[in-house]
């Protein structure tokens, strides 16, 4: 033994058991240097599966489905909130319409009044069907146009608005007059002619009050008519027939005419309340005073004015457009 090998002998008996070195190409020993198999490589490897808790997972899904609600709200709102130009034509070509409806119905409503206007005409049922119908016709052309997307331009729906107030107050007079055609007619036949003759006639007081009580009883019939204008002229006709009245039984209460001289005060009385009796004039004087009332009333429901601003917000709305 030399001397190193002696001294490293003592060295592990020094340090207690001696340590066995087993070779690196023993039975069951790999490499470090060993390249693992294949098949252990691609072995799918189990993991632990991990789930969301469940209220996660609902308020996840109803927060992405409010964000698909609002976008498409967006990208499909937009587009059909605004007017386009061809809704302002729609809109220009019912105006056209609703001017033509309410051109027939005056044309209506003159025909069925004709007889207001002319002694060869009479009560029509036939035309006062026709007013009735060609105003309903109006009414509907007035409410079609609310229905129209260009009303969702707020100054065409305001212009609209005012019209229509108008045009379906125009639409209610015409067909009240319609309704009170019949018994307009029968006051014009009742009190369209005054008596003939003068006070020295002796059936003159006679036919006076004849004439009174026939005229005042058709009056009667107007006075509950829906038609405002009719039921305010009878009014009127009514109090002319009252004044009417007073007068007569004042000259019956003078006398015959025949006694006094035209120079006495009885005879000059007499000359007095006879004038007056042509100056309460309820025939043809009273038919133009209606005349004149009628049209007045017409003139007012006349929608054609507030139409015109209408086209004219049609018009500026279609401008915005980009239309020309």
């Amino acid at each position: 033994m030399t001397d190193e090998q002696g001294k490293s002998a003592s060295d592990d008996e020094r340090d207690g058991d001696a340590v066995d070195i087993v070779p690196l190409d023993a039975a069951g020993m790999h490499s470090p240097l060993e390249i693992p198999d294949f098949d252990d490589l691609v072995r799918p490897v189990k993991l632990r599966r991990r789930r969301p808790a469940v209220s996660t997972v609902i308020g996840s899904v109803v927060a992405i489905v409010v964000v698909i609600a609002v976008v498409a709200a967006v990208v499909m709102l937009k587009p059909f909130s605004a007017v386009h130009a061809s809704d302002y034509s729609a809109a220009a070509q019912q105006t056209s319409t609703m001017a033509k409806q309410y051109q027939n119905t005056t044309v209506a409503l003159d025909e069925a009044l004709q007889f207001l206007y002319s002694q060869d005409s009479s009560y029509s049922a036939d035309k006062v069907k026709t007013l009735k119908a060609q105003a309903s016709k109006l009414g509907r052309s007035v409410d079609a146009f609310a229905d129209l997307r260009a009303v969702k331009d707020d100054d065409v729906a305001a212009a609209y608005s005012t019209y229509a107030t108008q045009a379906r107050h125009f639409v209610r007079l015409s067909e009240n007059l319609a309704d009170s055609a019949k018994p307009l007619s029968a006051m014009v036949t009742a009190c369209s002619t005054t008596p003939s003759g003068t006070m020295y006639d002796d059936d003159f007081y006679t036919k006076y009050e004849q004439y009174i009580s026939t005229c005042k009883t058709a009056a009667g019939a107007l006075d509950n008519v829906k038609a405002q204008v009719v039921a305010e002229f009878s009014g009127t006709l009514t109090t002319t027939l009252d004044q009417m009245s007073d007068v007569i039984a004042q000259m019956k209460a003078i006398g015959s005419p025949s006694s006094y001289s035209t120079g006495s005060e009885q005879g000059q009385q007499l000359q007095d309340l006879s004038s007056q009796l042509v100056d309460l004039d309820t025939s043809y004087g009273a038919v133009n005073t209606f005349q004149d009332q009628l049209s007045q009333a017409r003139e007012n429901a006349d929608p054609t004015a507030l139409l015109n601003r209408l086209n004219t917000a049609i018009q500026q709305g279609y401008a915005s457009t980009g239309k020309k």
